[in-house]
């Protein structure tokens, strides 16, 4: 342990990637796309394989908003991307519609639920509000189906929880109270009140040259709750806080097969097989998971024609440690991160004991994760070079307990989590 030089903090963008503004890193452009209603079909997800050989650094990263960007993207190769992202289906008309589409819809969804419909029906009125001009860029909603409760801990202003046949419970992290929406139409409404207050409030805080905020953060000023006038119908009542949390690798009965991929990366190559494999289409997940749709547990040979089965590239095992991980892109991908982290993340997994969770980070914005960690390591500068603060149950943004260099890490590994 030793004490590091103060060193610049990192400069949160407050913004995040698209495909109509990428965002430049280390190693060239990351664009992220945002596919319709979180799905790719299979010739989708080929052509995006094949532009990630094409244009970028043959990586696809698979993000905590359901989303999947290409990194290493050459400037002068952004607009042919825009091109051959369009003709596949996969390019908003404008930049204003990329940002105002930034649903994250439960994959684990079923037909009947009416969770896409919702989605559909939320996004065309989003798309038509004019007084959603100056929303914070991250703005951003969920849209649970209530079956499971892995949406509860991924970041959005307000939360959507299906709720009996045709009700929907309107929620906003942190707050004591919800409401409830007995139909679908009343649902939208609500949905469009909360982010026009948040829209009125982000241009009121940037013209005295105040941070916009978001929405969770603005209710939890003193003395509000807002004086929202909400449509008539709506009835406050308990938010919905699940017991269960993110679901694991494996068969989702009537659905298909949910898969990961370490640390969310996938090669443009393992993509390329598994599209190629015959498979219907792919649902993308805030869990850093694909759901392979229309896949039965009826024998190995699917499994085998999709790559499925190679442990490089995909984890079908819930028991398997790098679950247990994360990390952001690190040095030298991200212009800010002070150290690589990808490569220790996956050198420490055999090491993190069954329930906890290990991230490393880069920096001190955490971008890879917001929730704590059981433990936390930070890239921070040292005196000799790079060291990694380490802090438990915490974010990237906690104080760091003591700092270690990576060098000491992998040479003790038990001894982040001695006392768990």
């Amino acid at each position: 342990m030793f004490a590091s030089p103060p060193s610049s903090p990192p400069q949160t963008q407050g913004w995040c990637p698209g495909a109509w503004q990428p965002m430049a890193s280390g190693d060239g452009l990351v664009v992220r796309v945002r596919p319709p209603l979180g799905r790719l079909s299979a010739a989708q997800a080929l052509r995006l394989a094949e532009l990630a050989e094409a244009h970028g650094a043959g990586l696809l990263e698979l993000t905590s908003r359901a989303n999947i960007q290409l990194r290493g993207v050459a400037p002068d190769q952004h607009s042919s991307l825009l091109d051959a992202l369009a003709a596949q289906g996969l390019l908003d008309p404008d930049a204003r519609q990329e940002q105002l589409r930034n649903l994250i819809i439960d994959p684990l969804c079923a037909p009947d639920d009416g969770v896409l419909a919702l989605a559909e029906a939320l996004q065309q009125a989003l798309v038509a509000d004019a007084a959603l001009d100056g929303l914070p860029a991250k703005f951003g909603f969920s849209l649970a189906s209530g079956r499971h409760g892995g949406l509860a801990e991924v970041a959005a202003d307000v939360q959507l929880v299906r709720d009996g046949t045709q009700g929907w419970r309107l929620q906003v992290p942190g707050q004591p109270i919800a409401w409830q929406a007995d139909s679908p139409s009343l649902t939208v409404q609500a949905a469009l009140v909360l982010a026009r207050w948040c829209a009125a409030q982000a241009r009121a805080r940037r013209a005295v040259g105040e941070h916009p905020g978001r929405l969770p953060q603005l209710l939890r000023q003193p003395g509000e709750l807002p004086p929202l006038v909400l449509p008539t119908g709506l009835r406050q009542v308990p938010p919905y806080l699940p017991a269960d949390g993110s679901p694991n690798p494996g068969w989702q009965r009537g659905l298909g097969l949910l898969v990961a991929a370490p640390l969310g990366r996938v090669t443009a190559g393992a993509l390329a097989r598994l599209a190629r494999s015959g498979i219907r289409s792919l649902r993308l997940t805030p869990w850093r998971m694909l759901l392979v749709e229309g896949l039965a547990p009826s024998g190995s040979a699917v499994l085998a024609a999709a790559g499925l089965d190679d442990p490089a590239h995909w984890i079908r095992d819930p028991q398997d440690a790098r679950l247990r991980v994360s990390a952001c892109s690190g040095a030298p991908g991200c212009r800010q991160a002070l150290a690589p982290t990808q490569d220790l993340a996956l050198a420490l997994a055999p090491h993190v004991p069954d329930g906890a969770h290990l991230h490393v980070s880069g920096c001190a914005k955490g971008c890879a994760r917001q929730l704590p960690s059981t433990v936390t390591l930070v890239a921070q500068a040292g005196q000799d070079g790079p060291v990694f603060g380490y802090a438990r149950d915490a974010t990237a943004q906690a104080a760091p307990d003591s700092r270690w260099s990576a060098r000491s890490l992998r040479d003790n590994p038990g001894l982040m989590f001695e006392e768990i």
